[in-house]
């Protein structure tokens, strides 16, 4: 199955390159290095160590066998022999997986990178090191294949990955990649050290030992090298992956509009404008922004966004996966997380739905983000404000006063409400129809502020005013409304 027999030289240059130009790790800064005691970590701190790399050994004892404790202990020994720094925790991943409703695996996993992440800050490491091998590659490329996973599942394990759900910036390295665990257990055999043997290993009742085990050696009966063409059918897809990516991240900066830590807003127009391989990339980064805990979006949930965004429902929304909700509002696409609010990109809002504020000459109303709403009664005449008036400031209300009923009233809209627009003839216009027309986002309608004359809509905020009010060539004394947004 290996690639031949690997003396101890071999196996050395090969993992001095990988370390070098796969891993891109140097000798001088600590790299921890997760050692379970099994043939593959063994192999993996041996190597390193032979090299010269500064190596912190972390064991995680998983409190899943009787004998685990023993397997801490030999690595403990192991590495005060060479003298190498030596970190050890032991967690109830059996209880741990119970509470939190995962499998024994998922919850191993979780635990044992949390306790490497941990340690490689506390250590300030470039790296953490882990033992996976060619044919564990081989293993998750199946894994994923039978899930139905896309390119990126396909692509396999890197040699080298930051994985933000662990740590921002410090990278998970793979240095035994390219070599096969017959390779491995070669090379170790002429070094001298014994090896701990989990025999969970051999327990087919874990998917990932299934495969190994059963159903690995049905595929070697089709085709003998399966696992060779399995692992070089990775490596190319993970440089095609890598090339995907790149045009991934150039169209996320012309797609990229704006986010915090509960939504990200990107630009609809430019996302369609995308091929659908894109799209789809696009899509799962946003995912992977919002939750980067969660290891894959499903196939579905994908193309159910994608449908969404060029499709949209006529509310809107759809709920996608994760708790996170796609929106669409005018040309803004949003992931946002079910529990967070829609930006209101800093418009004058009424502070609630239900608010009302009497308002006279002279009064100033204050409303959201910064705005406020002023009314003056102009000594001018006509002629002297024609000149503002032709400007359309839809920051600016020009009425007659002598028209109106006082005080005037800032509220929201009422269900069902009707007015009469400028410039459509005295025809009634439903305000939801206005508000859907003028693409008012949904979210931020009921908090619209409304400027209303005896229970009639006299002016929509910073939108268009009634032509019931309007000023003509017989108005004698003109009031304005304006709203200002304060400096900050």
């Amino acid at each position: 199955m290996g690639r031949g027999c690997y003396n101890l030289i071999m196996f050395l240059k090969i993992l001095a390159q990988t370390a070098d130009e796969q891993c891109n790790l140097n000798r001088d800064e600590p790299v921890i290095v997760g050692v379970s005691g099994g043939a593959d970590s063994l192999a993996l701190m041996y190597g390193l160590n032979t090299l010269g790399f500064n190596l912190v050994i972390a064991h995680l004892d998983h409190g899943l066998r009787e004998e685990s404790a023993q397997d801490a202990k030999y690595v403990a020994d192991l590495a005060a022999k060479f003298s190498l720094p030596f970190v050890s925790e032991r967690f109830d991943v059996q209880r741990i997986a119970a509470q939190s409703r995962q499998s024994i695996e998922e919850a191993a996993r979780e635990v044992r990178y949390q306790f490497l992440f941990t340690q490689a800050v506390k250590h300030q490491a470039q790296a953490v090191a882990v033992g996976h091998h060619a044919d564990d590659q081989v293993e998750t490329v199946l894994m994923h294949f039978l899930r139905g996973a896309a390119l990126p599942g396909l692509s396999g394990m890197a040699y080298r990955r930051v994985i933000p759900a662990w740590d921002d910036s410090i990278p998970l390295v793979r240095p035994l990649l390219s070599l096969w665990r017959e390779d491995i257990e070669t090379y170790l055999a002429q070094t001298g050290l014994d090896t701990r043997i989990d025999l969970t290993n051999q327990d087919t009742t874990y998917f990932r030992n299934r495969l190994r085990h059963e159903l690995i050696p049905e595929l070697e009966s089709y085709n003998p090298t399966i696992r060779q063409v399995l692992w070089r059918m990775s490596d190319v897809l993970r440089s095609e992956d890598q090339f995907l990516d790149n045009l991934t991240n150039q169209a996320w900066k012309r797609i990229f509009i704006s986010t915090t830590q509960d939504w990200i807003e990107l630009d609809r127009q430019k996302f369609l404008a995308c091929g659908k391989a894109i799209q789809r990339r696009v899509l799962r980064h946003a995912v992977s922004i919002l939750r980067p805990d969660l290891r894959d979006v499903g196939f579905d949930a994908v193309e159910r966004g994608l449908a969404f965004i060029e499709f949209p429902s006529e509310r809107g929304e759809i709920d996608l996966a994760a708790r996170l909700n796609l929106v669409i509002i005018g040309q803004t696409l949003i992931l946002k997380t079910w529990t967070a609010d829609l930006p209101e990109w800093g418009k004058p809002l009424l502070p609630e739905a239900d608010t009302r504020f009497p308002l006279e000459p002279g009064d100033s109303v204050d409303l959201r983000n910064g705005w406020f709403l002023d009314v003056d009664l102009l000594p001018e005449k006509l002629a002297d404000v024609m000149d503002h008036v032709k400007a359309l400031d839809a920051g600016v209300a020009w009425l007659d006063f002598d028209t109106l009923e006082m005080p005037l009233i800032v509220r929201g809209r009422r269900e069902g409400e009707g007015w009469k627009p400028l410039g459509m003839g005295g025809h009634t216009q439903a305000l939801s129809d206005f508000f859907i027309n003028q693409k008012v986002p949904e979210h931020l309608r009921d908090v619209w502020p409304l400027v209303s004359s005896g229970g009639q809509v006299a002016w929509i905020c910073g939108l268009r005013p009634s032509e019931t009010f309007k000023i003509t060539a017989d108005t004698k004394h003109i009031l304005r409304l304006r709203l200002v947004q304060r400096s900050n």
